[in-house]
């Protein structure tokens, strides 16, 4: 455990785990595997990313025995597309098992437990579903005295019909369907040990990198650069390392130990910058340029500019549908275009002004490389 800097004037402990989230690696093998990704999608390029025909042959070993077709697979793993999400599919395996990061339980048993616990606890606390994403649900501490139920919280979501029971059906049954997907995958992540144990053994120095960023940089301007989320009153800060897809999952606060996890992937370099030094822009780039090209979303950019605002605040200012407005936010926040604070459970968003700025600048220097 190391301290880095500040979190609004408080010490902030960071702590980095050497050890994968087994249950979670096996997860994306498995989701990969349902979903027909190929292996080059499952990696990076970077000195401690696994090469993809390496990824190739861990999945075939890890997921001996597993068919795709397997209708258990395929209700846990089948990817269904939300609307503003760029790239993730959801699937109700996943949701699941990201419900709460628990990044410092690497065993599964131990996982398991604590996702367990850490449900119970959101809910009797009064923590309500209000987003999602590829990753799992969004909560936020709702309306204190307000009757509320899971049917009704999933309603608001802009979701399949047939995607939204199931959903209500998993998480009204937690439990139950947890044990179930740690049943189907506790196999596969108790062989991945020994099969990822030269690239796990390499991360010395990547940890090394990182706890020295973290003595020279705070963790508030890490999740403002990298993640674009900012969170409130934590003092403790716990990352562990992602080898397959390896992106950050989002991260996810907790307020009974004041703490924040997160997984950082193992092609992500020790930088607050997201942008790579080459001209060539960034897909991650096109992709906030297209979603700038929009009247409505300008709109949005222009109300949130210099104020957090929750995406009901902005759909009621606007007056338009709340359902398009949190599409529209969900892909410029995915897109970088904006921040997020969290404050009391809840999401405000704002522009991420240094990002626009960066945009701006990069959209020049690839316009002067044209006329060259």
């Amino acid at each position: 455990m190391l301290a880095s800097g500040d979190c609004g004037g408080m010490p902030v402990d960071v702590t980095i785990y050497r050890e994968p989230c087994w249950l979670l690696e096996a997860s994306e093998l498995v989701y990969a595997l349902v979903n027909r990704i190929p292996a080059e999608r499952m990696t990076a390029s970077g000195p401690y990313c696994i090469p993809a025909e390496a990824v190739m042959r861990i999945q075939a070993e890890a997921c001996a025995g597993l068919s795709p077709e397997d209708e258990t697979l395929q209700f846990y793993f089948k990817g269904v597309k939300l609307k503003g999400s760029a790239d993730r599919l959801s699937c109700l395996g996943c949701t699941l098992l990201y419900s709460s990061l628990e990044v410092g339980h690497p065993e599964p048993d131990e996982m398991v437990r604590a996702l367990a616990e850490s449900w119970r606890e959101m809910r009797q606390a009064g923590y309500r579903v209000n987003d999602i994403n590829g990753f799992t649900l969004g909560m936020n501490v709702g309306d204190s005295g307000k009757f509320n139920s899971l049917a009704m919280e999933l309603m608001d979501l802009p979701l399949p019909k047939a995607y939204r029971m199931q959903l209500l059906e998993v998480f009204s049954s937690f439990d139950e369907h947890l044990h179930r997907v740690a049943g189907l995958l506790k196999p596969v992540a108790q062989r991945l040990p020994a099969l990822m144990e030269p690239w796990v053994s390499q991360t010395e120095n990547l940890m090394a990198q990182w706890e020295a960023f973290f003595r020279e940089n705070s963790a508030e301007d890490f999740f403002l650069q990298r993640g674009q989320t900012e969170y409130e009153g934590y003092q403790r800060l716990e990352i562990a390392f992602r080898y397959f897809s390896p992106t950050p999952s989002p991260g996810k606060l907790r307020e009974s130990d004041g703490s924040v996890r997160c997984q950082i992937g193992v092609s992500m370099k020790p930088s607050l910058s997201r942008t790579s030094s080459e001209e060539r822009m960034e897909d991650w780039e096109l992709t906030a340029l297209r979603l700038m090209g929009s009247a409505p979303r300008i709109e949005i950019l222009r109300m949130v500019t210099d104020t957090y605002m929750t995406t009901q605040e902005i759909a009621q200012r606007l007056g338009i549908n709340y359902g398009s407005v949190f599409r529209d936010v969900n892909s410029m926040s995915n897109a970088a275009l904006l921040q997020v604070q969290n404050i009391g459970g809840r999401n405000y968003y704002r522009v991420n002004k240094p990002v626009v700025r960066q945009l701006a600048d990069r959209m020049v220097r690839y316009l002067r490389c044209l006329e060259e």
